[in-house]
């Protein structure tokens, strides 16, 4: 089960992960709710996150790649110029981005569902 929760957030965030803040949040937030334990649901997201991460910073820097370009504008132009630089610069910049939000969205999405029992 962990296992094809990390295969999915690793997807998830490869495809909506360049939509500023909330495509790591609710890729966190999905982590969560799957998997539903406290210890267990952040760690999942986060080396998700990066994995996925990583994925999204190589698709996004293929210059013919509309998807992750619409997303990324989808807040409009002045945000995604923050967001590709956050993306395309640092690996640490990176990895703080992705991985935060997805522990925060993790946090989340394990209240959710013990909030919903």
């Amino acid at each position: 089960m962990t296992t094809f929760v990390f295969i999915l957030i690793i997807f998830l965030n490869t495809l909506i992960g360049t939509i500023p803040i909330a495509g790591p949040f609710i890729s966190g937030i999905v982590a969560g709710v799957l998997i539903g334990k406290k210890e267990l649901a952040p760690a999942v997201a986060f080396w998700g996150a990066i994995i996925g991460g990583v994925l999204c910073r190589t698709f996004l820097s293929y210059s013919h790649n509309v998807w992750h370009r619409y997303l990324l504008t989808i807040f409009g132009n002045t945000m995604a110029d923050y967001f590709q630089n956050i993306i395309n610069g640092n690996h640490f910049y990176l990895v703080l981005y992705f991985g935060l939000i997805n522990i925060a969205g993790a946090y989340l999405g394990v209240f959710i569902k013990n909030r919903l029992k």
